[in-house]
C-alpha cells in the first residue's frame, strides 16, 4: 500500500476497506484492490462527486475481489475440500498417471498428482469443475429460458475475474464456469439475471422485475453470492 492517505472506507459484509484516493496524470479513473486495499486513481480535476459516483458504479466489482482475496487468504492452500453446487466434496489423491478427476459419493478423487503439486491439483481440479459446468449450465437455460418470450441465441462458459455472466445484444450468454460450486439457487439466479437482459439491457426497474418473475428468491440468492463469492476462485 502505499503511503497516500484514506480517503474513505467502502462498507463490507463483514466490515469495511480502505480506499486510497491517488491523484495522478491519466485520461480515465482508475480503481485496483491488492491486500485489502481499493486504490482509486484519478487526475486531479476529477472531482470528489465523479469519484464518488464510480465507486458505487462499480461497488459489486470492488466488493468481490476484496471478498476473494479474503478468502483465498483465509483458505491459504488449504485445498482439502471442492464444492459442486454447493456440497462440499473431501479432495483424495487416488495416484495413477492420467491427470483427471471424478466424484465418488462425498469425494473428490484426483489422479495423476502428486502430493503438494499444488498447482496441478488445482488444474486438474478446475478442469473437472469446467466439465461440470458444461453440462449443468445449458439444461438450467433451457428450463429458465422456457419462461422467456425472446430466447437466448447461445450460450459460452465464461473465466472472467469481476463478472458472473454477460448478455450481449443479440442474446448470446456468457456464464463464469466457476458458478458450478455455488448452490443451485445461486446458479438460477445468475442465469435469470442474464435472461432478464434479453428483455432489458440495463438495470432498470422493469430489469429487476423480470429476474423476480424468473426467479424469485433472487434477493437472497444474490445477496449469498456477495457473501460467498469470492471463495469460488480456490481452484482457478
Amino acid at each position: 500500500m502505499k503511503n497516500d492517505n484514506v480517503w474513505r472506507r467502502l462498507p463490507l459484509p463483514d466490515g469495511d476497506a480502505p480506499v486510497v484516493l491517488i491523484r495522478r496524470r491519466r485520461k480515465s479513473i482508475g480503481i485496483k484492490v491488492q491486500n485489502g486495499v481499493v486504490e482509486l486513481i484519478a487526475a486531479p480535476e476529477v472531482s470528489l462527486i465523479r469519484l464518488n459516483q464510480v465507486l458505487e458504479l462499480r461497488r459489486d466489482w470492488i466488493v468481490g475481489h476484496l471478498l476473494r482475496q479474503r478468502d483465498q487468504l483465509a483458505a491459504g492452500e488449504d485445498l482439502s475440500t471442492a464444492r459442486l453446487q454447493g456440497e462440499a466434496l473431501t479432495v483424495k489423491l487416488a495416484g495413477g498417471a492420467r491427470k483427471t478427476a471424478k466424484r465418488e459419493g462425498s469425494n473428490l478423487l484426483v489422479f495423476g498428482v502428486q502430493a503438494g503439486d499444488a498447482a496441478a491439483l488445482k488444474a486438474v481440479a478446475a478442469k473437472f469443475l469446467k466439465r461440470e459446468a458444461a453440462i449443468l449450465f445449458p439444461a438450467r437455460l433451457i428450463a429458465l429460458a422456457a419462461a422467456c418470450r425472446r430466447k437466448p441465441t447461445g450460450l459460452q462458459l465464461s473465466s472472467a475475474r469481476s463478472r458472473w455472466g454477460s448478455c450481449t445484444s443479440d442474446g448470446r450468454i456468457r456464464l463464469n464456469w466457476r458458478l458450478i460450486q455455488a448452490p443451485p439457487a445461486v446458479i438460477d439466479y445468475v442465469i435469470a439475471h442474464e435472461l432478464a437482459h434479453l428483455e432489458h439491457m440495463n438495470h432498470s426497474p422493469a430489469f429487476w422485475a423480470e429476474t423476480e418473475r424468473l426467479h424469485p428468491g433472487w434477493r437472497e440468492a444474490r445477496r449469498w453470492l456477495k457473501q460467498h463469492g469470492g471463495g469460488l476462485f480456490v481452484f482457478d
